[in-house]
C-alpha cells in the first residue's frame, strides 16, 4: 500500500505553530491549489491543511509567509478533535509527515537573526603610474650636510707684465728735475730699450754704472 502525496500551491495564510516544547514545535498550514480547469471562466482551487514537525516545522514557521509557493510531498491522515465551543467531534483530513520547499524567492522580513550582512568593499589600493619610478631621497651622514658642486674656475687669460717703476732716486740719477712739493710728479718712462740684457740692473729699476749710451 502507498500513502504519499505531491502538492504545489501558495499558502493561504501564515503558519500557526503548535505544541507546548519549542525544542519540537508543530506548524500548521493551508496552501491553494489550483485546479487545470476553470468554472464559469473563474479558476478553481483545492485547500489542504498541511502540519510539520521537528527541523522542517522550525523551517516553515521561519520563512512560510502567506502567498509563498511551496512544494509539499506528504502523507493524507484523518485527525479528530473535540470542537471547544460546541463539544461536538470532529474530523479532517491532512498532509503530515511532510517535506516542505520553498519554490519562489524568500521574503525580506523572513531573514534569521544574526545573519552575516554582506562585507563592505574594499577601498581601491593606489596604483603608481606606470613607468615612473618613484623618487628617493639620497641619504646623508648625521651631523653632515651634502657639499654644493665644485664649479671649475674660469680660465684667466695672461696679463702683460707691467713696466718697472722709477721712483724718485732713479729719476734724480738719470738728470731728470726734482718735482715741486705738493705737486704730483711727472715724469716720463726713460728708454731703456739701448742697455745689453746682460747688464746689471740696480735698486730701483736704475742701471748699476755707467750705462753704455
Amino acid at each position: 500500500m502507498l500513502n504519499k502525496v505531491i502538492l504545489i500551491g501558495r499558502m493561504t495564510r501564515d503558519p500557526d505553530q503548535r505544541g507546548k516544547d519549542p525544542e519540537k514545535p508543530i506548524a500548521s498550514f493551508r496552501i491553494a491549489v489550483d485546479r487545470d480547469y476553470k468554472r464559469d471562466g473563474e479558476p478553481e482551487a483545492d485547500f489542504f491543511d498541511c502540519s510539520v514537525f521537528g527541523q522542517q516545522a522550525k523551517f516553515v514557521l521561519q520563512y512560510g509567509r502567506k502567498g509563498r509557493l511551496l512544494c509539499v510531498v506528504g502523507a493524507i491522515q484523518r485527525r479528530e478533535w473535540q470542537d471547544q465551543q460546541t463539544g461536538e467531534k470532529r474530523s479532517s483530513f491532512e498532509v503530515v509527515r511532510t517535506e516542505v520547499k520553498f519554490l519562489d524567492r524568500k521574503p525580506e522580513d523572513a531573514q534569521p537573526d544574526g545573519a552575516a550582512q554582506p562585507a563592505a568593499a574594499p577601498a581601491p589600493v593606489p596604483v603608481p603610474a606606470v613607468g615612473y619610478a618613484p623618487q628617493q631621497a639620497v641619504p646623508t651622514a648625521q651631523g653632515y650636510a651634502v657639499p654644493p658642486a665644485v664649479q671649475p674656475a674660469a680660465a684667466q687669460a695672461p696679463q702683460p707684465a707691467a713696466a718697472p717703476a722709477v721712483t724718485v732716486q732713479a729719476a734724480s740719477a738719470l738728470g731728470y728735475p726734482q718735482p715741486v712739493p705738493g705737486a704730483a710728479a711727472q715724469y716720463p718712462t726713460p728708454d731703456f730699450s739701448g742697455v745689453p740684457e746682460s747688464y746689471a740692473w740696480g735698486p730701483g729699476g736704475v742701471p748699476a754704472g755707467n750705462p753704455p749710451f
